[in-house]
């Protein structure tokens, strides 16, 4: 496994899809699934709809309304918006992260 930080601890484990052995980059807990790279990926991939585009594709995830807090318009987002603090469309989201 290539490691982007040497300095980081790996972890042993046992990839919940394939069953390989892999390392990890934190404590399994045991309470959640462990994936090797190539699952993950090949995951990862499924959940985009393999268009690359990033985060999840939607499927059965609940959605919330909420308003722009640069532009106004109405938008929804994948989590409930908590009062007090500012929620963004998709273009102004990426548009001020970049």
């Amino acid at each position: 496994m290539n490691s982007f930080n040497s300095d980081r601890p790996m972890f042993d484990a046992t990839c919940s899809k394939c069953g390989n052995e892999t390392q990890v980059p934190f404590q399994p807990s045991g309470d959640r699934p462990v994936y090797c790279n190539n699952c993950f990926r090949e995951m990862k991939g499924q959940e985009t709809g393999g268009a690359g585009r990033g985060g999840f594709s939607g499927g059965d995830r609940p959605m919330f309304d909420a308003v722009c807090a640069t532009c106004g318009q109405p938008t929804q987002v994948p989590f409930q918006p908590s009062a007090g603090r500012p929620v963004y469309c998709r273009e102004h989201y990426k548009r001020d992260r970049m």
